[in-house]
């Protein structure tokens, strides 16, 4: 039997072996391999004489990774520029669970209508992005109930699923997204979740350095594919679902064109209100231009065709054109304007029509040292939200963040939309011309520790139809006793848990 002395000698032999060979092994590997690159870097070897943000020339042999199309993509396509460039492109898995309490003021969004009720919220979440050569794989579902405390309502289930598949190729990328949901609200405001400053779970809660430049976060740039949810009326329960494609092919280091297809359905599960579900066909092809590094130019073409399953109204369809321009500052801004002319073509009651107005799209998002900001606004036909047999939709939102001192953060969100029909029979849905909705909350995030925060959120909403809403009987006839309006107030209370990312490279 060996002695302690022996066995220590055999140790720091066996050590030292193991070093030797393991730096040997680094050497061969840099003198076959070369240099290598750290995943979506877009810089190049010192002396290579490649020009600054153009693509790597082709590799014959080694297969490389293609350089991922996150620090300025198409301003056409659906992917957008990532905020937080210190962020490494990472596989990963992120848990999270909250637990929240609300005071709500109009739980059943009755108009004229105030009754505070409590309501109980229980949400888990689980977020993944796999990252590989050539393929990107993106998830982030949300689920869990909320428990109402007022009479007749009860509990209602929340899930809210969102998948990004990439395939990715030396010249471009495919992109197949889906987005399903059933929530008892519509989803502009958060209404589900407490409001929209309330949400800090799955990929809300970890910022745009997830894949795609923030694709699950406010998603702005889907809204124009549906379905949309532009306001909302108590709890009806709806199924919404998006599946789209898209591709991107660059021509050459500044021209890039664009094609994407999609299918979008909202369907109410318990319609007492009779309310009108939808179905929407969309198409968009673009063709992008950089004018330099930071500056692109598009030009954009969309198709959109609706559908109302629910029989009162028939079908009508879009066709929209637009310019844009895009400045982009890698990690610190990102800014998008552009419009122009959409014609729409309808078949109701009163005829075959075709109606010439303007379309439109601006986004500023800029990031400060502590914090951030969101500016959106886009104009074009959608669904009528339930409400209407569509609607042209004007949509506003800003969002806010700051990071106050180490443990503390502040956050706004403001939305405003207004909607005007589209088709004039007023049989069919809601009986009005237009319709507004707005709201407006903030809240606190406290850290506890590196896993446990506690939040406090609140939210303000106001929904108001025009004046045609109270009319009623063959004659119109305006009735003085209508209320026309719902308003309502959210506060609440939670604490969540978030523990780090589990790394699955």
């Amino acid at each position: 039997m060996l002695s302690r002395k022996e066995i220590m000698i055999k140790l720091r032999q066996t050590t030292s072996l193991l070093l030797l060979v393991l730096a040997w092994g680094s050497a061969w590997a840099q003198s076959v391999s070369g240099p290598q690159q750290s995943a979506g870097s877009t810089q190049q070897p010192a002396g290579s004489g490649q020009q600054e943000g153009t693509p790597p020339p082709p590799a014959f042999g080694q297969d490389n990774p293609p350089p991922r199309p996150i620090e300025n993509p198409p301003l056409s396509g659906l992917d957008e520029p990532a905020l937080e460039p210190t962020i490494t492109p990472r596989s990963f898995l992120l848990p999270g669970l909250e637990i929240s309490e609300s005071a709500d003021s109009n739980i059943a969004g009755q108009a004229g209508n105030s009754s505070i009720h409590s309501v109980t919220r229980a949400m888990g979440s689980l977020t993944l992005q796999r990252l590989w050569s050539r393929y990107d794989t993106a998830l982030n579902y949300v689920a869990g109930a909320a428990f109402y405390g007022a009479k007749g309502i009860g509990a209602n289930q929340v899930h809210d699923l969102n998948a990004d598949q990439k395939i990715l190729w030396r010249t471009g990328q495919l992109s197949l997204r889906d987005s399903f949901s059933y929530l008892p609200e519509g989803s502009f405001g958060g209404g589900s979740f407490g409001g929209a400053s309330g949400l800090q779970l799955g990929a809300g809660g970890i910022g745009n350095g997830f894949l795609g430049g923030g694709v699950f976060g406010g998603r702005s740039n889907f809204d124009f594919f549906g379905p949309g949810q532009f306001g909302t009326l108590g709890q009806q329960p709806r199924i919404t679902n998006l599946g789209l494609a898209d591709v991107v092919q660059n021509l050459s280091p500044r021209a890039s064109v664009t094609v994407a297809g999609a299918y979008g359905l909202m369907h109410f599960t318990n319609n007492n209100l009779g309310l009108i579900d939808s179905r929407q066909v969309t198409t968009q092809a673009g063709y992008n231009y950089s004018l330099s590094r930071r500056d692109q130019i598009a030009l954009v073409y969309g198709y959109q065709n609706f559908r109302f399953p629910g029989g009162g109204a028939d079908t009508f369809a879009t066709h929209v054109a637009s310019v844009l321009y895009g400045h982009t500052i890698s990690g610190r801004m990102n800014f998008v304007i552009g419009g122009g002319p959409q014609l729409t073509q309808t078949n109701d009651v009163l005829g075959r029509h075709q109606h010439l107005s303007a379309s439109g799209r601006a986004m500023l998002r800029y990031r400060f040292p502590k914090a951030s900001v969101g500016l959106y606004y886009d104009r074009y036909d959608t669904n009528g939200s339930g409400f209407f047999p569509g609607a042209v939709s004007d949509i506003a939102r800003m969002n806010y963040e700051r990071q106050l001192g180490r443990l503390w953060d502040l956050y706004a969100d403001v939305g405003y939309t207004h909607n005007k029909r589209v088709q004039q029979d007023l049989l069919f849905g809601v009986n009005s011309a237009f319709y507004n909705y707005g709201y407006a909350g903030g809240g606190l995030h406290r850290q506890l520790g590196p896993d446990f925060s506690l939040f406090m959120a609140y939210q303000f909403s106001d929904l108001a139809f025009d004046s045609s809403f109270c009319t009623v009987g063959p004659n119109f006839i305006f009735t003085t006793s209508c209320s026309r309006g719902s308003q309502r107030h959210v506060l609440s209370f939670g604490l969540d848990w978030h523990p780090r990312p589990i790394r699955l490279d």
